[in-house]
């Protein structure tokens, strides 16, 4: 049974996080290359997914990013303030490591459905942490 388009995402964001957190605060190139996935069914496309993957994170406030050399590859990558205060954000207790130090060692090991749990709760405290933003512009 081949993956849902999310679970793809938050596996392909999740290592996209990892790696521009250890990188932090030096840019990074991405590429479909480095980030693609294996072993997936010929009618998906990879790296389209790749590229909309990174055009959404950036349009969403998590990633920055330079030129796109070519089709599948970002030059200068670099995590927000948005997308490091997220990652660097304590999930479940002050004892725990961050989500981005918990990605690293997901991504690095394999552990795809840790990545996709993690990758979950960092965009949720984006989301978070935008609403209470709107809320207190709106009420002041």
């Amino acid at each position: 049974m081949s993956a849902s388009n999310i679970e793809r995402f938050d596996q392909l964001a999740g290592r996209i996080f990892a790696d521009l957190y250890e990188a932090f605060p030096l840019p990074k190139t991405l590429s479909d290359i480095s980030h693609g996935e294996k072993g997936l069914d010929p009618v998906f496309n990879a790296e389209f997914f790749f590229v909309a993957t990174v055009r959404w994170l950036a349009s969403s406030g998590y990633v920055t990013h330079g030129k796109q050399d070519n089709r599948f590859v970002f030059e200068d990558c670099v995590l927000t303030a948005k997308g490091l205060e997220v990652l660097k954000a304590t999930p479940d207790s002050l004892t725990e490591s961050s989500i981005g130090s918990q990605l690293q060692d997901a991504a690095k090991s394999g552990l795809v459905d840790s990545v996709k749990t993690l990758v979950g709760k960092a965009l949720a405290i984006g989301a978070a942490k935008g609403y209470t933003a709107a809320a207190a512009w709106i009420s002041s």
